[in-house]
């Protein structure tokens, strides 16, 4: 047989491949055949720990030999291959020294015999073999044919060893009482019933009626997203475009792999799971499976099953999803995004639940602000919730109870009565907090919404100190215009006409990433902030800019806040490019300031004198950056302390600073929502703070009593 004839032979088997016993099967009878052998044999490694060869498959051995086979991972011709890790060519086999015979399975004295080690870049995980009774040739081409051979089978067993099911992941699914511990983000005791929010829609943890309808729908995705693949291929192939072909084979070769189209059947059937549930279910299983692998090719596998998830849940008319949360809804996820909440009801909200956030984390943040109950690092977390109708959260404690039975429920009713505070008077929210020295303190608002300015307006807030403007652009689904930005911003600008408002500029990057943004492994050290706006995203910096010169001409309290800046020369950058827009629309230049959150900058800050017109402290950011402190991380959460006496110091330098060099500076995060931090802020000499607007009231309450105790 020709070697194209060989390969291609291979390729249509794999394709086509149902499971993976079946599959190796045939490809052990068509080789044999294709290379004119008499055996063809399969080995996998298998055993508790991996340590053994396992016969998987052969074709001219006795099929009761498949399984029952067992070779030490250095026994037997077929153990020299595994340790030495390469093709292994054999004359006079049965004379050779590791040669290990096997009685009752028709292994004859076979003459020559062949190992080429099934592998991926940095694991061994097989050998193919084959045995002649005849004397071979050693042949370059033979050779380098079966090593290609070995190559695209390896492809197939890595997948078997991925989608193998874990029953470690699985759950007793009986409706009983559990109970999770993990981390407190936010205090706080909340019952509701859980909702999961996964790959941008959301999905009730109720079982839907009607499975067959579900199991339909998949079917028909199924088909379509195959033949999706199938076209691109094809069209790939005819423009010689091999690289581009080769990815969307090993995507339909994903696609048809019987243990991933079976466990989304399963979800569905016997779950009663919707069908787009169950995509997203069952790929999230085998994408964190590619991820914990230590080799980097095999890593970037998952975004091949994240593409063929997506291809399905778009033909499932999921992936815009808009669905109506329920009352006293508990958000489960992965990880929220302000992407994943900015378009969601949170008056609905009563809780967060998530396996990855940190204390500082946008989740954390968000409940907080809120006085919503939140817990993270839930490991394995949809798979623990699916099965749950309702929860307990227990924000005090970092407990969440799936299921909870009456008498739980009673137990937290009473917990909840114990710990709730009396109402306080919200007179305190309006009044000014005037410091024994005379001196007034400014509570200004952290926006993301109009919901939350209207907040701000009730609550007395000096002004807008932050407003988020990358959740505006977060839920959209298409790129806007300057006219569609401006009508944005002017509902945050109705409430405050008269009073200062900051626009920080796109924050885009780290956690606040749309689907137009590229996977980066490290994204808070990424393509961010102002370093994406003057590069990639250039056309929308001076979009926004136009949007706030154009609504400061008409309003005159605008101000503008450059992000994640590490060096002045990117502010400069900047303001230039705001001077030349302001000029061309015959209008003013705000007044520009930057976010000192990046440690560089504070050793600049002389630069910025007499060209930046006030600075605001990311507190969150800074601290992680001088710590080396991931903030999204709740494995060190313990480490998050903003009352580190280092990090207090350095505060300190930088409000002496910005006096010297006669430029406001404000506390902007949620270390100032804390009343024994703004006390220990206010006692440094910080006098302008940015928190939640729902933080403004309690913190001028707790303030003013501390304040009426020292006259």
């Amino acid at each position: 047989m020709k070697r194209i004839e060989l390969l291609l032979g291979i390729s249509n088997i794999i394709l086509n491949a149902g499971d993976t016993s079946t599959t190796l099967k045939k490809i052990a009878t068509f080789l044999k055949e294709a290379v004119e052998s008499d055996v063809c044999s399969i080995y996998l490694l298998g055993g508790a720990n991996r340590d053994k060869l396992i016969l998987s498959a052969t074709e001219g051995l006795s099929d009761s030999a498949v399984g029952s086979v067992i070779l030490g991972l250095n026994e037997g011709l077929t153990g020299l291959t595994y340790t030495e890790d390469s093709y292994t060519f054999i004359r006079n086999a049965t004379n050779h020294k590791e040669f290990h015979f096997f009685p009752g399975i028709n292994e004859e004295p076979y003459n020559t015999f062949i190992g080429i080690p099934l592998r991926s870049r940095d694991h061994e995980f097989g050998v193919l073999v084959f045995q002649f009774r005849r004397n071979k040739k050693n042949t370059s081409i033979l050779r380098k044919v079966l090593k290609t051979v070995a190559s695209q089978v390896s492809g197939l067993i890595l997948r078997h060893y991925l989608m193998q099911s874990d029953e470690g992941e699985m759950l007793a699914d009986d409706g009983s009482e559990r109970i999770e511990n993990g981390v407190p983000l936010s205090s706080g005791i909340a019952f509701g019933e859980p909702v999961m929010v996964m790959a941008k829609f959301i999905e009730k943890t109720q079982h839907h009626m009607s499975p067959e309808k579900e199991l339909k729908a998949f079917r028909q995705a199924f088909e379509k997203t195959k033949t999706d693949l199938e076209n691109l291929i094809s069209k790939m192939v005819k423009s010689r475009q091999q690289i581009a072909s080769n990815i969307f084979e090993t995507h339909l070769m994903m696609l048809n792999d019987a243990t991933f189209r079976n466990e989304i059947e399963q979800q569905i059937n016997e779950k009663h799971k919707s069908a787009s549930f169950s995509v997203r279910q069952v790929a999230d299983k085998f994408i964190r499976r590619f991820r914990a692998i230590n080799d980097a090719y095999l890593r970037e596998r998952a975004q091949d099953v994240e593409d063929i998830a997506f291809r399905l849940l778009t033909h499932l008319g999921a992936v815009s999803k808009n669905t109506t949360l329920p009352e006293n809804s508990v958000l489960f996820a992965d990880r929220l995004t302000p992407g994943e909440t900015a378009s969601l009801d949170l008056e609905k909200v009563c809780s967060f639940v998530t396996e990855k956030d940190g204390v500082t984390s946008h989740t954390a943040i968000l409940a907080k602000s809120r006085k919503i109950p939140a817990v993270t690092g839930i490991a394995n977390i949809l798979h623990k919730v699916e099965s749950s109708e309702n929860v307990i959260v227990d924000g005090y404690e970092g407990l969440v109870i799936f299921n909870p039975s009456p008498e739980t429920i009673e137990i937290y009713k009473e917990k909840l009565a114990s710990k709730k505070l009396p109402d306080e008077d919200k007179e305190y929210a309006c009044r000014n907090l005037i410091l024994s020295d005379g001196s007034k303190v400014h509570f200004y608002a952290n926006v993301s919404s109009v919901l939350d300015s209207e907040k701000a307006e009730l609550f007395c807030a000096d002004g807008i100190g932050l407003v988020r403007t990358e959740i505006f652009y977060l839920t959209k689904e298409v790129k806007t215009s300057i006219e569609e930005r401006i009508e944005d911003y002017r509902g945050i600008l109705r409430a405050f006409s008269e009073k200062p408002v900051v626009f920080r500029l796109l924050d885009i990057g780290s956690d606040k990433k749309s689907a137009y943004e590229a996977f980066e492994d490290n994204p808070a050290l990424g393509n961010r902030g102002v370093r994406l706006l003057l590069t990639d995203y250039r056309e929308m910096l001076e979009y926004q800019l136009t949007a706030l010169i154009r609504l400061n001409k008409e309003y005159g309290n605008i101000k503008i806040m450059v992000p994640f800046v590490a060096d002045a020369k990117e502010f400069f950058q900047v303001k230039n490019i705001a001077k030349d827009i302001a000029e061309k629309e015959d209008a003013v230049l705000p007044e520009m300031g930057v976010m000192l959150e990046i440690p560089s900058l504070l050793f600049q800050l002389d630069q910025l004198k007499g060209e930046c017109s006030f600075f605001s402290v990311g507190t969150n950011d800074l601290f992680q950056y001088v710590f080396a402190l991931d903030r999204g991380n709740p494995k060190v959460s313990s480490l998050y302390k903003l009352d580190n006496s280092s990090f207090l110091t350095l505060l300190k330098v930088i409000l002496d600073k910005s006096k010297e060099l006669g430029i406001p500076v404000e506390i902007c995060g949620e270390m100032a929502a804390d009343s024994e931090m703004l006390t220990k802020l206010i006692d440094m000499g910080y006098r302008d703070f940015s928190v939640s607007p729902y933080a403004i009231n309690e913190l001028k309450y707790n303030m003013q009593k501390i304040v009426e105790t020292q006259l």
